[in-house]
């Protein structure tokens, strides 16, 4: 059985509901037509022309994005405007995008859980737990399995990670064990974090303000790149689809974008 757009979506949204993301949020179908047939989908973190060029590359009938392609709603379809572009070429292809962003960022075993494990946190509870769903929300905060330096805490995020440069503000006198983290852009669960007694905040994108903060009050902040903290994710979705095509039997390949990389780069003089 060859599945559609609509049980791709569905199966995903019964793994991380869309009643979990965020009301500013987007998530779900970006483009494309909810009964198309899918026999191959391409699972990225961001959906750009490489994505769109990679997906005609690899013949995918579906991008499934954990940033979606539409933030807030279009007045026009102007194509001389990047997004407006993007979409055009994914409807000439007949290529479908649907997005999983703060839902999957919240849902249990998703995009924090994948964080915290490759950081060695155990013991994990939402820093700012969902309404509905005590196992879900934003952020983790929980143990390192030992009290570690902060050289050597560093040190390890940076291999977990693959990134050779962290940005840090703060630093802790004692060792490191009990930390919260925030996949993405996270400064606003700064003070959450210091609430709860984390001595390690791990996030992205963190603000001057957060900066300044965590120097005065001898916590160590942990900017880890946006992408960086937020892609490791592409591989559960993968396996969680993997899991739903062996369950209904259905006639599916999911691949990752494995060339995908970060915006940001690194200069020096």
């Amino acid at each position: 059985m060859v599945p559609t757009v609509n049980d791709l979506i569905k199966g995903l949204f019964s793994w991380a509901p869309a009643e979990l993301a965020e009301e500013w949020d987007n998530v779900g179908l970006q483009v494309g037509y909810p009964f198309w047939p899918v026999k191959k989908a391409l699972v990225v973190l961001d959906v750009t022309p490489a994505t769109l060029a990679y997906a005609l590359e690899v013949g995918a009938d579906i991008v499934i994005s954990h940033h979606p392609l539409i933030f807030s709603p279009l007045k026009r379809l102007d194509l001389s405007e990047a997004t407006a572009r993007l979409l055009a070429g994914f409807l000439r292809h007949e290529i479908s995008v649907i997005s999983m962003h703060t839902n999957l960022d919240s849902v249990k075993g998703g995009v924090n859980d994948r964080l915290a494990k490759l950081l060695g946190i155990g013991d994990t509870e939402p820093l700012v737990p969902s309404s509905g769903d005590k196992d879900a929300g934003l952020g983790r905060i929980g143990m390192l399995e030992k009290a570690v330096p902060m050289e050597q805490f560093l040190a390890n995020i940076s291999t977990a990670l693959g990134r050779s440069c962290l940005i840090t503000a703060g630093a802790v006198q004692r060792t490191i064990r009990k930390v919260a983290i925030c996949s993405g852009s996270g400064s606003t669960l700064f003070h959450e974090a210091v609430k709860r007694g984390a001595e390690a905040f791990v996030s992205a994108e963190i603000k001057h303000s957060i900066a300044r903060q965590a120097e005065a009050q001898g916590i160590l902040v942990v900017d880890a790149g946006h992408f960086e903290t937020e892609r490791p994710v592409v591989h559960d979705v993968k396996a969680f689809l993997d899991a739903k095509t062996q369950e209904h039997g259905w006639e599916l390949e999911t691949v990752i974008f494995d060339s995908e990389k970060s915006p940001l780069r690194f200069w020096q003089y």
